[in-house]
């Protein structure tokens, strides 16, 4: 799956101008986060087997970040997967990206009973998991009175396509 990077932040625009153009509060940086909704083709299951099992799963996250002084680093994650972007990279910069792969095994499985099961051409081919995860990021920030470190995290939606055969639902044409 191919993620478009710049296309993540697109409905947080507004809330990140915002970010960026306002003066610092008492504060002395800030941090939002944001992620594309990610695909995932999933094998059918046998009837009666309630939970999805679930492949491993790429994220693409972008955080958009503010300090009074230097950033020092930008973390982003989900679950126990992360990425650490060090000050190196971030000279000049007001964002961060990574892509994060997280295995299944750091996943809750994803439940129902009408999606994508074998041998039942009725169950649904596609459902949408609204907050199966949570992205996080983090931002540290050094500057004259110190160092700070600021959070932000938003829920991720990942979009489960069952991987039937193409011709599996279809009546063969001597049938008809």
């Amino acid at each position: 799956m191919k993620l478009n990077l710049n296309a993540i932040l697109a409905p947080f625009l507004p809330a990140m101008a915002v970010l960026v153009v306002s003066a610092p509060a008492a504060g002395s940086g800030d941090i939002v986060v944001a992620a594309q909704e990610t695909t995932a083709v999933v094998s059918p299951r046998p009837a009666g087997l309630k939970l999805v099992n679930l492949p491993v799963l790429e994220f693409g996250l972008r955080a958009a970040f503010r300090c009074k002084g230097e950033p020092v680093s930008v973390t982003l994650s989900v679950a126990d997967t992360h990425a650490t972007v060090r000050q190196e990279k971030l000279a000049e910069k007001r964002s961060a990206e990574a892509k994060l792969q997280v295995p299944p095994r750091q996943l809750a499985l994803a439940a129902s009973t009408r999606f994508c099961v074998a041998d039942d051409p009725e169950t649904s081919n596609e459902l949408l998991v609204a907050g199966l995860a949570t992205a996080h990021a983090s931002v540290r920030c050094a500057g004259e009175a110190g160092e700070s470190v600021h959070f932000a995290s938003a829920p991720l939606q990942v979009r489960l396509i069952c991987g039937r055969e193409p011709d599996a639902d279809q009546v063969p044409s001597d049938e008809r």
